[in-house]
């Protein structure tokens, strides 16, 4: 019901708006009218694996390459470099919500770019296009059933071992800062530190906390493209 009253609401907008290229662009598309595909991709796994997705504990991570190499590569649908993370409001942020009718809420979906030495991370796709995000995370797993070794021993080598997460604590802060729409970053570097995957309460105004479900950093591909 949450995802149909999301897009009555933003029918309703369009009736009652004149709505730029540049909105559109930063939203959800009028042709994403629900997500059932997606559900019914859900329901078909959580019939052949009952309990698997309940037994995975919080901030569980996957690890795959980008694709697609550039705006010349003939694959349109590649997925560029970054992490997609589904977050997850408690407290008084789960109550209020980010948007009234999102149909995702409490869970945000956000796709963060690579940061650069010199630049924060970029948010590739906000939380409003959870629908161009679900695309991108089917196009990475569709038929995989086990780990990308490659990518999982590359990853290694970046993090040395995961104890070096600052590239992915600066791109959850972006994707925390979008969901929020402010910048408080210094509350996502506590969502990695050991024994807990929660930003510390009152960091952030109008919320208790986050917390991190999951997770899958997009490794640039081995030529060090970043996909797009």
């Amino acid at each position: 019901m949450n995802d149909l009253e999301y897009r009555r609401t933003q029918l309703q907008q369009l009736q009652d708006a004149v709505i730029d290229l540049e909105d559109l662009s930063s939203g959800v598309s009028i042709a994403d009218l629900t997500l059932n595909d997606f559900r019914l991709d859900l329901a078909r796994y959580e019939a052949a694996h009952p309990g698997a997705l309940e037994r995975l504990p919080l901030g569980s991570f996957a690890v795959a390459a980008a694709f697609g190499a550039g705006p010349h590569d003939a694959n349109t649908w590649g997925v560029p470099a970054g992490t997609i993370f589904c977050l997850r409001a408690a407290g008084e942020a789960a109550a209020r919500g980010a948007e009234p009718g999102y149909p995702l809420a409490p869970h945000y979906l956000v796709h963060v770019g690579e940061p650069t030495p010199r630049e924060d991370a970029a948010v590739l796709l906000p939380y409003t296009q959870a629908k161009q995000i679900l695309d991108r995370l089917k196009r990475l797993a569709a038929g995989r059933d086990r780990p990308d070794a490659a990518a999982c021993e590359r990853f290694d080598r970046l993090t040395r071992g995961g104890e070096d997460m600052a590239r992915v604590q600066r791109q959850l802060a972006a994707a925390v800062a979008t969901v929020q729409g402010r910048q408080e970053e210094r509350a996502a570097a506590s969502l990695f530190t050991l024994g807990g995957t929660h930003a510390r309460r009152g960091e952030f105004r109008g919320a208790d906390d986050f917390e991190v479900v999951a997770f899958v950093v997009v490794l640039p591909d081995a030529a060090g493209n970043a996909g797009g």
